[in-house]
């Protein structure tokens, strides 16, 4: 009968409630993402008082879907202009239009404000398309041949950017290319129209990571704890890091901002798009560049290594800049290939 009995009462108890806070919370942090500790927060008080004491959190914010809309002569003439005209700058620049932006950080802000002890963050923004190989709005599939990594404080420090006309296995190439290759091999000096789309490539990043940062301003001013911050986007094409000291910096930017505007005003100058300073460019290109560790090869390989104009590269710093599997792996083996590449483009390009 007592075994009975201490069997029932086994059966109706909850043994997770045996667990110490401590072992709860690190569950959670092994949860990390964002939306599934919202979800939590509803399933108890008990958990409703630990998810907000979460310190590390991995956001993705979802695609906006396009909006179907009537048609009539006046909404082929808007969809004509948004194709043709709107859409192909705003993919240029990497940045939607502002409702959008406003919503997805209305979306974002939602999510953190039940998280105030955050002190590593990770987000993944929606991806929208890229460039092609021509320099016009891309298909998905040609998005993955420019990777970028940037690093900001109060303004850019430094951006790694390596891309590539075309990305295949070894082996898997075509006998007509080969052909052209060996033609071409000795030719590693760029074109006008290569050099123009280096140079899109350059800006387009620049831009992407200029508007990342400024999509941070308000989540660094509601979360004081943050230490560390990775903003990356759905196909893993840029990255924006900033670490402990970066942080600080744009905090203390914001401040001064805040100080020349003046405490009756209700405008925020640090809202404004970050701008990117005078800039000191050096570009490497290798025609066809062959990855011996991950089985690939890169036609058109070519290694950007940015920096503000009063910063400093710190060494090889583009060695870990892309890290991962598959492609992305071949991203960084390429970047650690062309640092050994001596001869080089050096340019510099004005504050924009």
């Amino acid at each position: 009968m007592n075994l009975s009995l201490a069997l029932a009462l086994a059966e109706e108890s909850d043994h997770f409630d045996r667990l110490p806070d401590e072992v709860v919370l690190l569950i959670f942090h092994s949860i990390g993402d964002a939306r599934s500790l919202f979800r939590c927060l509803c399933v108890c008080k008990r958990f409703s008082c630990l998810v907000p004491r979460v310190r590390s959190l991995h956001l993705s914010l979802p695609r906006r879907k396009p909006i179907s809309r009537p048609t009539s002569l006046f909404n082929c003439f808007t969809l004509f202009f948004s194709k043709f005209i709107s859409k192909p700058l705003k993919h240029l620049c990497r940045i939607k239009p502002s409702s959008s932006t406003s919503s997805d950080s209305n979306s974002l802000n939602r999510v953190l404000r039940n998280f105030r002890e955050i002190d590593s963050m990770h987000i993944k923004l929606p991806f929208y398309g890229g460039i092609d190989q021509c320099g016009g709005v891309a298909a998905d599939g040609f998005d993955s041949l420019v990777k970028w990594k940037a690093e900001f404080g109060r303004d850019l420090k430094s951006c790694v950017i390596m891309g590539a006309t075309s990305l295949q296995r070894i082996g898997e190439e075509q006998e007509t290319e080969q052909g052209q290759e060996d033609e071409q091999v000795e030719l590693e000096l760029l074109t006008d129209r290569e050099l123009r789309l280096r140079v899109v490539w350059i800006i387009s990043s620049l831009i992407s990571a200029s508007a990342r940062h400024h999509f941070l301003k308000q989540i660094l001013s509601d979360h004081p704890m943050l230490r560390s911050v990775v903003v990356s986007d759905g196909n893993n094409q840029g990255k924006l890091c900033m670490g402990k000291e970066q942080l600080m910096e744009m905090r203390d930017s914001m401040e001064e901002s805040l100080m020349v505007v003046g405490s009756n005003s209700n405008t925020k100058t640090w809202l404004e798009r970050t701008p990117v300073p005078e800039l000191s460019i050096k570009m490497s290109h290798v025609r066809v560049l062959e990855l011996p560790e991950t089985g690939y090869k890169m036609r058109g390989a070519t290694l950007v290594e940015v920096r503000a104009v009063s910063g400093e590269m710190k060494g090889n710093e583009g060695d870990s800049s892309f890290d991962g599997e598959g492609e992305e792996k071949a991203f960084g083996e390429a970047v650690r290939e062309m640092l050994k590449v001596k001869k080089s483009y050096v340019m510099t390009m004005n504050a924009f």
